[in-house]
C-alpha cells in the first residue's frame, strides 16, 4: 500500500521510504494503528478503535491515549517531509489517513516569527480598501449609470425581464433598439434572464448585451457583442435571439 513516498508492506510489517530506501520495522502497536488507518483510508478512525489493539491470535489490550499519540507522532515522522500531513489527528474524535496530501492551513498571524504586527496588517488592509474604492469609483460601469431607456417586458410564460438600454449620447437609436428588442422578447416562449443591459458604442460600430439570471444560488451572467453596419436599422429577430441563447 502506497502512503505518500512510503510503501507499507502489510505482510512483513515494514514501512519503506522509497526515496531513501530506509526501512522501519513496525512493532505490534504501530502496525495495528497504521493497518487500521489504511483499511479506513479517507475516514476518521475513532480513537476507541485505535486504542484497542486486537491483532489476530492475541488477546486484545488497551493503549493509553498518550501511547496512541506517541505512535501517531512516530508514524508521521516516518513520512518524508512533503507527506507529513497525510495523517491528521482530530482531537477527541480520531485519526484520518488522507488519500492525497492536504494543503497546510497556517494562519499568517499565528506564525511565531511573523514579520508584521497586527496593527501593521490592519493598516495595509485599510490602505488597500481605499485604493480599491478609488479605482472602482473611476470605472463607472454602465449598469450603475442612468439608462436612456428602461422597460419591463412580460413574456408569454409570465416571466418579467428588466431591459436597460444605454444609448451613449444617441437617444433616438437607444429607443429604436429598445422597441425592437422589447417586441421580440414578448414573443419568446422561454427566457431565463431576469435583466438585459444593452449598450450602444460611441463610434456606432457595435452593441454589447449583458444578460443576468439571479434566480440561481450563484447568479449566471452572459455577454454578447454584435458588430453593427447601420446602427439606425434594427436587426433583432426571433431567430437571432435564439441563436445567441437569449430566447430558449
Amino acid at each position: 500500500m502506497q502512503i505518500g513516498c512510503c510503501w507499507f508492506d502489510n505482510t512483513r510489517r515494514l514501512l519503506v521510504d522509497q526515496t531513501t530506501a530506509t526501512q522501519w520495522h513496525l512493532n505490534d502497536h504501530e502496525y495495528w494503528v497504521l493497518s487500521q488507518l489504511v483499511q479506513h483510508r479517507g475516514q476518521v478512525v475513532p480513537l476507541s478503535m485505535l486504542e484497542t489493539v486486537a491483532i489476530s491470535g492475541d488477546c486484545p489490550h488497551q493503549l493509553s491515549h498518550a501511547e496512541l499519540l506517541d505512535i501517531i507522532s512516530k508514524i508521521i515522522n516516518y513520512m518524508c517531509q512533503r507527506h507529513t500531513n497525510l495523517i491528521e489527528y482530530v482531537p477527541e474524535q480520531g485519526v484520518i489517513l488522507y488519500t492525497t496530501a492536504t494543503a497546510k492551513r497556517t494562519k499568517i498571524l499565528e506564525l511565531p516569527e511573523r514579520l508584521l504586527s497586527l496593527g501593521q496588517y490592519l493598516f495595509i488592509i485599510v490602505i488597500l480598501l481605499g485604493v480599491l474604492l478609488f479605482v472602482y469609483s473611476k470605472l463607472n460601469p454602465p449598469e450603475f449609470a442612468q439608462a436612456d431607456v428602461l422597460r419591463q417586458v412580460l413574456t408569454p410564460d409570465g416571466h418579467i425581464v428588466q431591459l436597460f438600454v444605454f444609448g451613449n449620447n444617441n437617444q433616438q437609436d437607444a429607443i429604436l433598439h429598445a422597441d425592437c428588442l422589447s417586441s421580440q422578447l414578448r414573443l419568446c416562449h422561454n427566457i431565463r434572464w431576469d435583466s438585459i443591459h444593452v449598450a450602444l458604442s460611441a463610434n456606432q460600430d457595435y452593441m454589447s448585451f449583458t444578460l443576468t439570471d439571479a434566480s440561481e444560488t450563484t447568479p449566471l451572467v452572459n455577454s454578447v457583442k454584435v458588430s453593427i453596419d447601420d446602427m439606425s436599422t434594427p436587426f433583432i429577430t426571433q431567430q437571432w435571439l435564439q441563436k445567441v441563447h437569449i430566447c430558449g
